[in-house]
């Protein structure tokens, strides 16, 4: 019993070396729930995030819708026949009409202006002339002197234009609009006349059709713009011709990238006739509309919002999504903590009973050994005793020898007792050192062959591997071994065989097997072979076997035990490989 305690202690301190691993394990649960939690959170948050920016792009869309349609009223206002655009009139009657009208005189009166300066200041060539009148979309840029005197132009005039200079020059007049009132003469051409600033003379910008066509669309979409109350959220809004030039706009347009955006804009079908597109990813969401007037391209409408708002909502989603998954590692790492605190609790209350328990069984094995030594001594104690009794009534001298080899006997046999008890304590010092199997079973052979020649039993040794190698107690070990091959032996009565075999069992142990032709073992009593004391001989002590095997336990190994009566008994010790 105490050899079994002492087998269970060992592999509950083999064990005892993982006890971690539930506690690990319950760690690594809740780190998997939090990265499962963490990547549905960012699923749900990139959703989130596509829903925010299909809200911008309903809002930008929906603005442009409104300038599309706004411009479009207001260039009916602007312009002579309500059913099809054509020319400006003078002739409406409504307040706003008449608005639009002064707007347009006041930009082109504007651009003659500047027209004027950058004439005064920097000069004028032909190349320069016709570069800015380009940009502005007018046909001719002309300066006369006070006489009337044509001096610059960026291309040639019409030659109705001279004749209404001259005719200003003769009714004194300053300044002349004529966009709002075309001579019958379709020939003549639209103007805008200013006196110069700094100079004696007038500058004169002329337009053709096409060029009053695109002043009127632009009138009429700036103005639109700034009717409309567009609220928060909107940063700009621009309008570009075909050819990339602003036709109006509304805010500040910025011109560099500051940051890359936190928002991206995602791909969505738009309604027909319109065309989304993310240009722009900084401090603002811009998105880019096809603008259509009578199912032709007039050019692009940009709407620039301010994303602040859904930024800081998606920091603060994520945010939170990184709190919480941090704060389940957090509990998950505190239940690792507390449950392993809860098991090393629990171990070292384990540890505690089985060392009571070891101590108990000790003591138990203890009584019966010192039960089983008093029964062993007692019958030669008896016999000398007798002997003693029989000295005393006297006798021959043969009678007397008898009863000396008799004395003499018992106390060898007590001796043998007490040395089997000694060595059954001792059993707990010992010296490990890797030494080959095969050379102590070579050893151990040697020793046998004279004791096994008299008795008519031969010995035979089954082993080709050379290199098996043990960790063991060489002397401990050739006893256990010598114990267990004698035990054979004396099982056979007559002639008989002992086959010694030794080999590598599966990856990491040795088993060496001895197999006996002897009487064998009673069925049943294989497991108590073992045990102190117990002995089916007629003089035997019943420690040999138990001495065998607690020397086998020591070295972490075992014995099993086959047998039949009659046929003979097999004898297995495993013991580990060294590699």
């Amino acid at each position: 019993m105490a050899s079994t305690m002492n087998g269970f202690l060992q592999n509950f301190k083999r064990g005892n070396r993982r006890h971690f691993i539930q506690p690990l394990a319950v760690a690594l649960v809740f780190v998997l729930f939090a990265l499962l939690f963490f990547g549905m959170a960012m699923i749900d948050l990139g959703r989130f995030e596509n829903l925010l920016v299909h809200d911008l792009r309903d809002k930008a869309l929906y603005i442009a819708e409104v300038i599309d349609k706004a411009s479009q009223v207001k260039y009916g206002h602007l312009v002579r026949d309500t059913k099809k655009y054509g020319e400006l009139s003078a002739n409406t009657a409504d307040d706003q009409s008449f608005s639009l009208q002064e707007y347009l005189a006041r930009e082109l009166t504007d651009a003659a202006r500047r027209a004027d300066l950058d004439e005064e200041h920097a000069g004028f060539s032909e190349s320069k002339a016709q570069e800015l009148a380009s940009s502005e979309h007018l046909q001719a840029i002309g300066f006369f002197d006070e006489q009337g005197v044509l001096t610059f132009q960026s291309a040639p005039l019409p030659p109705g234009i001279l004749s209404q200079i001259k005719a200003m020059r003769k009714n004194n007049e300053q300044t002349a609009i004529r966009v709002f009132h075309r001579a019958k003469d379709q020939r003549l051409s639209d103007f805008v006349a200013i006196p110069r600033q700094n100079k004696k003379g007038t500058v004169v910008l002329v337009l053709n059709r096409l060029d009053l066509k695109y002043w009127e669309r632009r009138i009429s979409m700036q103005a639109a713009m700034e009717e409309m109350q567009w609220g928060t959220g909107v940063a700009y809004i621009s309008v570009e011709d075909r050819t990339g030039q602003t036709i109006a706009r509304f805010g500040k347009i910025p011109r560099k990238k500051i940051e890359v955006y936190q928002l991206m804009a995602g791909e969505a079908g738009e309604p027909e006739g319109l065309e989304g597109q993310t240009v722009v990813n900084t401090k603002f969401l811009e998105l880019s509309f096809l603008l259509q007037w009578d199912r032709k391209p007039i050019g692009t409408v940009y709407v620039g919002l301010e994303t602040a708002h859904t930024n800081r909502l998606l920091i603060e989603n994520r945010k939170r999504i990184f709190l919480w998954t941090g704060l389940m590692v957090l509990i998950g790492l505190f239940a690792m903590g507390a449950l392993y605190r809860t098991q090393n609790r629990h171990i070292a209350g384990i540890q505690a009973m089985q060392e009571r328990l070891y101590q108990a069984e000790r003591l138990s094995s203890l009584g019966q050994l010192a039960a089983g030594v008093a029964h062993e001594i007692r019958n030669p104690l008896n016999a000398i005793s007798l002997a003693a009794q029989r000295l005393q009534s006297g006798g021959t001298k043969e009678k007397l020898e008898r009863i000396s080899h008799i004395i003499r006997d018992e106390i060898k046999r007590l001796n043998k007792i007490v040395e089997d008890f000694l060595s059954l304590s001792r059993n707990n010092r010992f010296e490990f050192k890797t030494k080959s199997i095969t050379g102590l079973l070579d050893r151990i052979l040697f020793l046998l062959l004279e004791e096994a020649g008299p008795k008519n039993i031969r010995i035979e040794k089954q082993w080709t591997n050379r290199s098996m190698r043990v960790l063991m107690d060489t002397g401990k070990m050739e006893q256990a071994l010598l114990n267990i091959i004698r035990n054979a032996m004396e099982s056979i009565s007559g002639e008989g065989c002992i086959t010694l075999s030794c080999d590598i069992q599966g990856k990491n142990r040795v088993s060496i097997k001895i197999k006996d032709t002897g009487s064998g073992i009673a069925a049943g009593e294989e497991k108590r072979i073992f045990d102190p004391f117990y002995t089916s001989k007629e003089n035997g002590v019943g420690l040999g076997l138990a001495i065998s095997h607690e020397i086998v336990l020591a070295h972490g190994g075992e014995i099993q035990v086959e047998s039949q009566v009659g046929k003979g008994s097999t004898f297995e010790v495993l013991l580990p490989l060294q590699s």
